[in-house]
């Protein structure tokens, strides 16, 4: 009896600390400088979205084959990321607390984006939306662009996905991989 009683008070205190420590260990950190792994065969092409966002031939073409690296600051409440090909470079801050964040953007007009965890606080997701894919042409449908970061390989690999949702159901998608430096 006494060893029965043993037995599940390993157990029970195994599944105590075992949810207090996936409790305790919050959402994962992004952190660190990244680069596009262009042969990972995994990622699938950006340029059926970037098309339909309106960008132009040389940047559909550069965005699957150019170097790309990612410097991301993350702490509580935003997530900084700095991106620098050889089209330029730009910064975005992600506030993480889900709240909307309007933008004048040259390429897609006013946008909309929000950034929340999903329910298991492993992905961060950012939701985008604008008049259009592109967000300039009058009377087209209202696109939904979402992204989702998460990690693999124990913090070595940062996957991106990318779903634009049209208004009639119809998505087109693309995946990026980046190796931690």
């Amino acid at each position: 009896m006494a060893r029965y009683r043993l037995i599940i008070f390993v157990l029970s205190l195994m599944v105590a600390l075992g949810g207090y420590s996936l409790h305790a260990a919050g959402p994962p950190d992004f952190s660190g400088t990244w680069t596009l792994d262009l042969n990972a065969p995994e990622a699938t092409s950006m340029e059926a979205i970037l098309k339909a966002q309106g960008a132009p031939w040389i940047k559909r073409k550069a965005m699957d084959t150019m170097p790309m690296t990612q410097v991301i600051t993350q702490t509580e409440k935003t997530l900084t990321i700095k991106v620098d090909t050889g089209l330029g470079a730009r910064t975005q801050v992600l506030h993480l607390d889900g709240s909307a964040q309007i933008q004048d953007s040259d390429e897609k007009g006013k946008v909309e984006y929000r950034s929340f965890w999903d329910k298991d606080g492993t992905s961060l997701v950012t939701v985008t939306k604008s008049a259009s894919p592109n967000g300039k042409k009058p009377g087209s449908q209202i696109a939904e662009y979402a992204t989702r970061r998460y990690l693999q390989d124990q913090g070595r690999t940062l996957i991106v996905e990318h779903v634009l949702t049209f208004d009639d159901g119809r998505k087109l998608t693309g995946k990026r991989v980046l190796r931690k430096k």
